[in-house]
């Protein structure tokens, strides 16, 4: 053998040793991001599922809190009623055994107890008490129902959730459940739950099921009401449980990793190059390749962080075509894959709208994970019915926990009583929304001074101001990627532009038009230059107890 040919079987070999052991690498660090990136996007998911999930459960439960309540008047005509420690104690055991709860209790306007279901629970004193009885305190101020999660009891040790609604003579009704009776009451508000709810675009999905495997909720149907044998071993996965039931969330694999055989077959090219070009070069095209891996996987996690994020956010409109009295629309256009700006509206409490804009300090996947925390727990708080000045404290100090990064964010979150068209609102650091008075067209800003932003250092306390709507008016919201969008000059569109372009009269037709005119001007004053930040806007038209038809 010629001193050529072994030198050549050399090259060969050593090119081929260092091109198997980078594909080695290559591969095992492909498994490892696909692997991270996928649990990031699930723990996404969960945030908005145990919210879902928690809403139905406290639907179900105030719905027996309430039924309780319409009782009390034909249960206090009862002659048990008046033997609270012995007759009373029986009757009501049989309204629990009915409700499918474990606990009942009745107080009275003082937070003392009178009647329950447990003779030890009478006399007890709520605005004295600690632990879980201490969250119900704002139903003897001015709440209306209180929901508490599942947690461990402080005096019985026990898995209990507790919800309670107030009396309108003063006073509280209390209901509890153990995880067993929970699973039980609200089975049938928790089935079906997910079934447009997808993960990774719309091959990922999520499962719910009972504490013994039945299937409950499920991307197909037909599987409901069988038993869950597991994601499997194609999949990736985890499992929570939220109020007692199982919840899974599954990405198959086939969604968010490269096919093996096209990294191989890619590989084998490159091996054949090599052997032709020289160890040098195998290293360089194998250096590309690893490049072109990590770009390609991050553009899958902000296409998939884009998906949720997108599908987070209320896109139906109008959202409440049972509810006449007002009118919402709003749009999110981020400025990158993944935003930080977000919106949300919901019912507070019966005739009451929370709705609110926020923007979160950063940009990209640190900002779409932060703002999904900060939507998740600000609905937590204010579903509660809470005043809109605690729901921001709560929440303020929720965000600051466990937030190394400092990230925080700046909210303005109204809510409207649609009955007398008044708005309690907070300002937590935010750009002035605008009002459009229908009598005239004017517009003009809703100054305000606002407190401290959400995330930023904990134990603020917020204060919470009024205005009046009347029927035809429009509350404008926004964030500042609209005022400050520039254009090539660097000139800002601005809070004059803006005025102008909701001045007139043309911005009390439908909300959707509203923000159809406001992004037409800010792209005719940006003249092709790049969008600098997310465009958020929020349109509140309130049409008063006899609805006014659009101009």
């Amino acid at each position: 053998m010629t001193a050529q040919r072994k030198l050549v079987l050399r090259l060969a070999g050593a090119v081929s040793v260092a091109f198997l052991a980078s594909l080695a690498l290559t591969w095992a660090l492909h498994d490892r991001m696909t692997d991270r990136d996928a649990h990031k996007l699930i723990d996404i998911a969960f945030q908005d599922v145990e919210g879902a999930v928690r809403e139905k459960v406290d639907q179900r439960l105030v719905r027996q809190a309430m039924a309780l309540r319409d009782r009390l008047p034909a249960l206090r005509a009862e002659p048990a009623w008046q033997d609270p420690k012995g007759a009373a104690v029986a009757l009501l055991r049989e309204v629990a055994a009915e409700l499918m709860v474990d606990e009942i209790c009745i107080a009275d306007a003082d937070g003392i107890i009178t009647h329950g279901a447990d003779p030890q629970d009478i006399d007890f004193d709520f605005k004295t008490a600690k632990g879980q009885a201490a969250g119900l305190q704002p139903l003897l101020a001015d709440a209306t129902e209180v929901t508490q999660p599942l947690m461990p009891n402080t005096r019985a040790g026990l898995m209990i959730k507790y919800v309670a609604v107030w009396l309108p003579e003063g006073g509280l009704v209390e209901v509890g459940c153990r995880e067993a009776s929970v699973r039980n009451l609200a089975r049938t508000a928790i089935t079906g739950l997910t079934h447009n709810r997808h993960v990774s675009g719309k091959d990922g999905f999520i499962v719910i099921t009972t504490a013994d495997g039945i299937v409950i909720s499920h991307p197909n149907p037909s599987l409901e009401g069988g038993k869950w044998n597991g994601p499997g071993d194609d999949c990736y996965w985890q499992r929570r449980e939220v109020e007692g039931f199982p919840v899974y969330v599954i990405i198959p694999k086939r969604t968010a990793i490269v096919e093996r055989r096209v990294l191989v077959a890619t590989s084998a090219f490159l091996n054949g190059s090599a052997l032709v070009l020289a160890a040098f070069l195998v290293g360089l095209v194998i250096a590309a390749y690893v490049r072109a891996q990590v770009r390609a996987q991050r553009a899958r996690e902000m296409a998939m962080a884009a998906d949720i994020q997108a599908n987070a956010l209320p896109r139906v409109f109008p959202p409440f075509p049972e509810e006449p009295r007002v009118d919402f629309f709003a749009s999110m256009m981020p400025a990158r894959e993944v935003g930080g700006d977000f919106y949300d509206f919901y019912f507070s409490a019966p005739g009451k709208i929370v709705f609110l804009v926020a923007d979160v300090s950063d940009k990209g996947v640190p900002a779409a994970l932060f703002m999904m925390r900060a939507k998740t727990v600000v609905k937590a708080v204010a579903q509660t019915g809470r005043p809109l000045a605690d729901v921001a404290t709560e929440a303020n100090d929720a965000l600051c926990e466990g937030n190394a990064a400092n990230m925080f964010v700046t909210m303005w979150i109204g809510e409207i009583d649609l009955a007398t068209g008044r708005v309690a609102y907070v300002n937590a650091g935010h750009n002035p929304p605008v009002v459009i008075r229908s009598a005239d067209g004017s517009a003009a800003y809703l100054r305000s001074r606002p407190g401290l932003v959400l995330g930023a250092m904990a134990g603020v306390r917020y204060r919470s101001q009024e205005l009046v709507l009347a029927p035809g008016d429009v509350l404008y919201l926004y964030t500042d990627g609209v005022t400050e969008q520039s254009d090539p000059h660097g000139a800002l569109f601005g809070e004059e532009r803006l005025l102008a372009a909701l001045s007139g009269g043309r911005p009390l037709r439908d909300p959707g038009g509203v923000a159809e005119d406001v992004l037409a001007r800010v792209d005719a004053h940006a003249a092709g230059a790049e969008q600098s930040d997310d465009r958020t806007q929020l349109i509140l038209r309130y049409r008063g107890t006899t609805p006014t038809p659009f101009p």
